[in-house]
């Protein structure tokens, strides 16, 4: 069973669940990093893994800024090296290190991204992709997930077009629980903030280092995680990047769309222990 706890990150009240004891010297604790659409958290995201990867592990999985229970905070300027910047503090609050971090979605580019630095933010052992990495079509599942409007029937449309399991969007329950999530005061516009666009700024024509992550650069050993029904990338998207990564390997759920870490559970944990044993030695 995992412990909700807060704790201050630099004067920011962040939300994280823990489970498992640490294996100080012994083995890295994983951290577990959530996945941004609207609803998104640690205790969503993670909650069919958390408990199997803690039979072995101690694992962290924290809420990242704004979004889950922890403060709502959107920085205007940079988000995206002031979101890895929180999780390095996490990171070094806790004490833990090195880490096996495992991103869903954004998330997992977000790791990706950190693993391939000349010099990784975060203190890494290994790096395991859910649905992340590589390009992202502006299509029409990505605009049912951008242009939420707060009810439960768009949720519903929201759990529909991420999972291929017609369970899980007939699930009232569940949909409830992603509900409310999703409108927790600060909620909605902290995970809105990331598609304003000033119509003043021209697009850049320069690419980001996040849309051109140079996977070569990864040192760490790497594990990718994608569904094959996933109608937020393109079939095959991960042929784009994952044979660039040294030492990566990929496994592609057969029955799952983009959440395979929850439609395909045991499947993701059994891959994803025989991953990790591997890599600290069994």
């Amino acid at each position: 069973m995992s412990q909700a706890r807060y704790v201050s990150v630099d004067g920011i009240r962040t939300h994280y669940l823990e489970a498992g004891e640490r294996h100080r010297g012994v083995r890295p604790t994983i951290l577990l990093l959530h996945s941004a659409e609207f609803g998104g958290a640690a205790e969503v995201t993670w909650e069919f893994n958390i408990g199997p990867l803690s039979e072995r592990y101690h694992v962290l999985a924290p809420d990242h800024l704004g979004f889950g229970r922890t403060e709502k905070i959107f920085d205007f300027g940079n988000q995206f090296e002031r979101r890895i910047r929180h999780i390095r503090r996490f990171i070094e609050t806790m004490a833990v290190g090195p880490v096996h971090v495992m991103g869903s979605s954004m998330s997992g580019g977000l790791s990706l991204t950190v693993a391939s630095r000349k010099q990784p933010d975060w203190p890494l052992a290994s790096v395991v992709c859910c649905s992340g990495g590589g390009d992202a079509p502006d299509n029409e599942a990505r605009k049912v997930l951008n242009s939420y409007d707060g009810t439960k029937e768009h949720m519903r449309r929201i759990v529909d077009t991420m999972f291929v399991d017609k369970r899980w969007p007939n699930d009232d329950a569940y949909i409830t629980r992603r509900w409310e999530l999703a409108n927790l005061p600060g909620a909605w516009e902290a995970t809105a903030a990331a598609r304003f666009k000033a119509p003043f700024r021209e697009a850049s024509r320069v690419r980001s280092e996040r849309d051109h992550i140079p996977y070569g650069n990864i040192a760490v050993p790497a594990l990718v995680f994608a569904g094959k029904h996933d109608p937020l990338r393109e079939p095959g998207y991960t042929d784009g990047f994952v044979p660039f990564i040294p030492n990566a390997r990929l496994h592609v759920f057969e029955n799952a769309g983009h959440m395979g870490n929850i439609e395909c559970a045991d499947e993701f944990n059994a891959r994803t222990l025989a991953f990790l044993a591997e890599v600290d030695g069994g």
